[in-house]
């Protein structure tokens, strides 16, 4: 062999020596990376299967065999499908059919059935080789996945009926973009329809007086990012009124800005309606608990009032204020509650009936009739106190009245009999005084005695002053004549007359000067002829009382309109204060000294005119004396 044929034989296998060594490096590249993909394919968080067309698993990774809790050298030759749900088997023979016949990637869901307590979900996206005998697939875990949508899928239903039970619809708006988004039971309330959910569209549902004010809180909300609450009502097509309440909420992010604003509006038309019916009722009663005549007070637990009708402060200015305790009038001596306190035995559950009487300086005896009753709490803890107060000051005076006429009717009646017993005596006197008289002028010879001179003028007198006690006690006996009820026609000149006649045998009114003007033909009146000598009687007493020393009373009668005639009667006394003119027809109020007068007279005067359908009204002026009028029907005219 020649050297030139060794050199290419060593040459040659230098070559052969190198191109060995790069085939060795790359076959243990080739195995590394293998290796690799096979690390990766067996620990890869997806199973990666294999099937053939009746979907027997060819191969499978690491992952699918603890996917279907298998060990994955028995899961060869296995039908997929056996670790299928029965539910979605027929799903996924169907899917699989459609993996071999179409030409792209093919995606499913699917409930396996691995015997698990908990259920399986998996996706599977798979795709038929070029071959068409095999195909490949990757099957995933979406268990949690598939919790979470149905959690999300329950919460968002949940949401949704919560909001439809409620009348409550939420919404967000998107500043930049005037996007707007609505649930479904916002667009409800709205009456819009999906493709209607945008910012013009809620606002032309808006009622035109409410518009800008809702217009101006989403202003403040955006720039400002304030939250807020606010009332409006909705004006739909047809005319229908809704009111709606919003609640917004802005989110703001680290700059200020704000990104989104995010609201609930809720439908509270029946919660309007129901406020506008409870004011309303609240107003009719509060309209019947202010127009009640008695005096009202709702006490609390602890016995302070907390509500009040107009009439109970009248009758207890100081005491019956908001806040104030039972204890100012009730028990001012003690300021808690008393076991006798009608206050506190209706809270307790008892029912309190009292009296109050109370006399304030300047002013009339006031008599109060008090009820208390429970109010009672729904748990039973903190009872309250409802005091009705009744002024009861005319009924306990007028049975004054009817006592003080009982003893005056029994004085009038021992009076009249005994004017009978002293009439008889005075009869007798008069007659013997007469027959002494008509003896002397009978028998000329006692005349010419001249001790009997002047026998004749004092039988006179005694025949005289006889007379004249007689006449005075006639006038008392018809004054004192008890009423029968019945009403007779009755002459007031006539009565005036007849009780000024009676008067003017007192003593102390002999220095008064009476002027009487009496319109003649008068007419008359229907009544009791008795009680209207009564009402003569207390008004020229009074005008002869009210004079110290002399002076002078007019009585003046005459017609007054074409059905009643008139009666004033004047005097020239100090007058009354304009502070007690208004109580001179009080009972028992009089100005008069102790013991010339219980204040009776003009009470009773007042009950009886009125009785008569007529009227009585008084004038007076310190100094210048009063004027008494009397209004009284007439009948005959």
């Amino acid at each position: 062999m020649t050297p030139r044929e060794l050199h290419e034989i060593e040459a040659h296998q230098a070559e052969l020596e190198k191109t060995i060594e790069e085939l060795r490096r790359s076959r243990q590249e080739l195995e590394e990376s293998r290796n690799k993909y096979a690390l990766l394919y067996d620990f890869a968080p997806v199973g990666y299967f294999t099937f053939d067309r009746d979907g027997a698993i060819q191969s499978v990774n690491l992952f699918g065999g603890t996917l279907l809790g298998m060990e994955r050298s028995l899961l060869i030759n296995r039908r997929f499908e056996e670790f299928v749900a029965d539910r979605d088997r027929f799903l996924f023979s169907k899917y699989l059919e459609k993996v071999f016949t179409g030409k792209g990637k093919e995606t499913c869901r699917l409930l396996l059935a691995t015997g698990r307590d908990e259920p399986q979900y998996v996706r599977i996206e798979a795709m038929g080789t070029e071959s068409g005998a095999e195909c490949l697939a990757v099957v995933m875990d979406i268990t949690e996945r598939r919790r979470a949508e149905q959690a999300l899928s329950e919460s968002e239903y949940n949401l949704s009926k919560a909001q439809s039970m409620t009348h409550v619809g939420s919404w967000s708006f998107n500043p930049d973009t005037a996007e707007v988004k609505g649930s479904a039971e916002l667009l409800r309330i709205m009456r819009l329809r999906t493709e209607e959910t945008t910012q013009e569209s809620f606002a032309g549902v808006v009622h035109p007086e409410d518009l800008e004010s809702v217009m101006e809180h989403l202003r403040l909300g955006i720039e400002h990012g304030r939250n807020y609450e606010i009332e409006h009502r909705l004006l739909f097509r047809d005319g229908t009124l809704r009111w709606v309440y919003t609640i917004v909420e802005p989110l703001v992010d680290s700059a200020g800005k704000v990104l989104m604003l995010y609201g609930t509006t809720q439908d509270i038309t029946e919660r309007k309606q129901v406020e506008v019916d409870l004011r309303n009722k609240t107003n009719e009663l509060q309209a019947i608990f202010d127009s009640i005549t008695d005096g009202i007070t709702v006490y609390d637990h602890d016995g302070r009032i907390q509500h009040h009708n107009p009439m109970g402060p009248r009758l207890f200015p100081r005491e019956i204020q908001s806040g104030k305790s039972c204890s100012e009038l009730f028990h001012p001596e003690t300021a808690t509650l008393t076991h006798e306190c009608p206050v506190e035995r209706a809270i307790r559950g008892e029912r309190a009936e009292t009296s109050h009487v109370s006399v304030r300086e300047g002013n009339k005896t006031q008599y109060v009739d008090i009820t208390a009753t429970t109010i009672k709490d729904a748990l039973g803890e903190k009872n309250r106190a409802l005091v009705f107060f009744r002024d009861v000051s005319k009924k306990r005076l007028q049975e004054m009245h009817l006592i003080q006429s009982e003893k005056m009717s029994s004085i009038g009646v021992l009076a009249t009999g005994i004017a009978h017993e002293i009439n008889n005596p005075l009869t007798s006197v008069a007659g013997y005084a007469e027959a002494l008289l008509r003896r002397f002028r009978d028998e000329p010879a006692l005349e010419r005695d001249s001790r009997l001179d002047v026998f004749p003028r004092y039988l006179e007198v005694i025949v005289r002053e006889s007379y004249r006690c007689k006449g005075i006690i006639n006038h008392l006996l018809s004054f004192g004549r008890k009423s029968d009820g019945i009403a007779v026609m009755a002459d007031m000149n006539a009565i005036l007359l007849e009780i000024l006649e009676l008067l003017r045998h007192q003593p102390d009114y002999r220095r008064i000067d009476v002027v009487t003007t009496l319109k003649e033909d008068l007419p008359r009146v229907l009544g009791d002829p008795s009680g209207l000598r009564q009402v003569c009687m207390n008004l020229l007493v009074n005008a002869h009382q009210a004079i110290a020393g002399a002076g002078r009373v007019a009585v003046t009668t005459e017609i007054a309109g074409d059905t009643a005639i008139s009666i004033t009667i004047r005097d020239t006394g100090p007058g009354i204060a304009p502070d007690m003119l208004d109580r001179i027809w009080d009972p028992f109020f009089t100005t008069k000294e102790v013991g010339k007068g219980v204040g009776l007279g003009l009470a009773l005067t007042f009950d009886i005119i009125k009785r008569h359908g007529g009227e009585i009204h008084a004038e007076s002026r310190l100094g210048e004396g009063s004027l008494f009028t009397v209004i009284l029907p007439a009948c005959d005219r």
